[in-house]
């Protein structure tokens, strides 16, 4: 869109036909020439500002002008300057693009799928369900959302485009950044720029909840995968072992079913995804859905809010990443918003409940940390090791018990290892080297398994848990690891160490080691 030029100044014909035309809606009583605008003092009826400044508008937009209504110095102004030139439309980069995110949207919802069912190798099933369960309602939120947006202001005579849409492909996980309309032109009003600014997010809103209950409903029949299934990974961004950051809407949807629910079916997390763009767009920063909101309803006083809410993305910045890249985009698309052209008319009560019911969505629905991966968080308790009576064949015996916490929210498989620290053969004489090394090669260790079961006996120094063998710990839930030790080998007193380790670990936790008590058997 080019800068507008100067009103041409080759005779009065044209600022005569441009008087003319203001005073048919607005008396005018004096006309002031500027570089780039012409501007009317007139005489305003309050109660037909309304109507008669669009009626004005959209004469003047069929001569190639655009009107603004000023009020200065205790006086009203109609300031009238030209259109800027608008570039042809390019209806095949919507397309292109929507192609590109409905591929894009399509493997991620596959590889989604690939991960409810716990399998690792994609087939076409899953880009059959991953289409039908992730990208398709996806799609339609976004779709839904931007239409509303574009059908808003067609109805409201503003020159729209179709939506764009924003294709990403892997390794970022959702395969889209959502979609925009592009608005060529500013906003005749108030009323306008409230009505476009909510009506997507409300009709994406409207879509998304019963997406996300059907989603959540089939989440109850979820497949049982294993703890142990790490999921695919694409570029080091593992689809395995995702957090979905629950909103409080999200919270207020998943009680009405059942609390076992630990896997999430692709559809219910599109219908999270929809929630959470919808907050998202209700930010009340610059050119965002709720930018154009909270401008309408606060006027120009909405700027320090927009302030507020960028340099609350950064802040936000320190627990996830993602919010400095979307404040880096407000600052990107500007964070003070335009005035619209009639700034003086105020919305009505029924936009004020609109505009509230917004602020509630926008806080329900918002989330600090979206999707994160699982720290690895594991506590161990203070282990006990007891002399017991040795049997059959053993000179010494002891049973070495620790018990290991799951913090993270989520299931985890672990396997463990106990370990000889060292063996004293008396108060003053402690094994080393060779001397430990041959006294452990008559150790063993017998694993006892819950539900009465026991792996070995594991001849050494240290025996680890199978990983075939592993142990399933549900989330924040704890375990008692316990085994038992004999040797042959008579010794003072022995010191004993533990590992665990979390299958599909993460690279800031997911092991976890200490110190067990000495055993004193003489």
């Amino acid at each position: 869109m080019s800068s507008p030029g100067p009103l041409p100044s080759s005779g009065r014909s044209e600022l005569d036909r441009l008087r003319q035309t203001v005073s048919t809606y607005f008396p005018v009583y004096d006309t002031r020439l500027g570089p780039q605008s012409v501007l009317f003092a007139v005489y305003v009826d309050r109660a037909q500002l309304e109507s008669k400044f669009e009626a004005l508008r959209r004469e003047l937009d069929g001569l190639g002008y655009i009107p603004i209504l000023r009020r200065e110095t205790g006086e009203e102004f109609v300031e009238v300057v030209r259109r800027p030139r608008s570039g042809p439309r390019r209806p095949w980069i919507n397309l292109v693009l929507l192609g590109a995110t409905v591929a894009t949207t399509v493997f991620a919802g596959a590889m989604l799928w690939l991960t409810y069912v716990g399998q690792l190798v994609l087939g076409p099933v899953d880009f059959l369900y991953g289409a039908i369960y992730f990208a398709a309602p996806l799609l339609s939120i976004l779709g839904v959302h931007e239409l509303a947006h574009y059908v808003v202001a067609r109805r409201r005579h503003l020159d729209a485009s179709l939506p764009y849409f924003i294709p990403i492909p892997p390794p970022y996980i959702l395969g889209t950044f959502g979609a925009f309309v592009s608005i060529r032109g500013p906003f005749p009003d108030r009323k306008t720029l409230f009505d476009v600014g909510v009506s997507g997010p409300l009709a994406g809103f409207a879509m998304s909840i019963p997406i996300a209950l059907l989603g959540l409903s089939l989440s109850v029949h979820s497949p049982v995968v294993p703890a142990n299934y790490c999921g695919p990974s694409i570029l080091g961004q593992s689809y395995g072992n995702l957090l979905v950051g629950p909103s409080l809407l999200w919270t207020l949807l998943s009680a009405f079913f059942p609390s076992s629910i630990i896997s999430l079916h692709p559809l219910a997390l599109a219908g999270w995804v929809g929630i959470l763009v919808t907050a998202i767009n209700l930010l009340p920063a610059g050119q965002l859905d709720g930018g154009h909101v909270f401008r309408a309803v606060f006027g120009e006083r909405a700027r320090y809010v927009s302030y507020a809410a960028a340099a609350m993305l950064f802040g936000l910045g320190l627990f996830y990443l993602g919010w400095i890249l979307f404040g880096f985009v407000v600052l990107l698309i500007g964070v003070r918003h335009p005035p619209p052209l009639n700034d003086t008319t105020r919305l009505d009560r029924k936009r004020h409940a609109v505009g509230i019911a917004a602020a509630v969505l926008l806080v329900s629905g918002f989330v600090l940390v979206p999707l994160s991966i699982p720290p690895g968080s594991i506590s161990l308790s203070a282990g006990t090791s007891t002399a017991t009576a040795p049997p059959h064949g053993a000179t010494i015996a002891a049973t070495l018990d620790i018990t290991v916490t799951n913090g993270d929210p989520i299931p985890h498989a672990f396997v463990y290892t106990f370990s000889v620290a060292n063996v004293s053969l008396t108060r003053e004489v402690n094994l080393t080297g060779t001397n430990l090394s041959t006294w452990e090669l008559t150790a063993n260790w017998t694993f006892r398994l819950p539900g009465g079961g026991t792996l070995g006996p594991y001849p050494g120094g240290s025996a680890s848990l199978p990983a075939s063998d592993f142990v399933t710990i549900n989330g924040t839930a704890s375990y008692i690891a316990l085994v038992e030790f004999t040797n042959s080998q008579a010794a003072h007193a022995v010191g004993f160490s533990f590992e665990t380790n979390e299958l599909c670990t993460t690279s800031s936790g997911g092991s976890q080691s200490t110190a067990l008590p000495a055993v004193t058997f003489v």
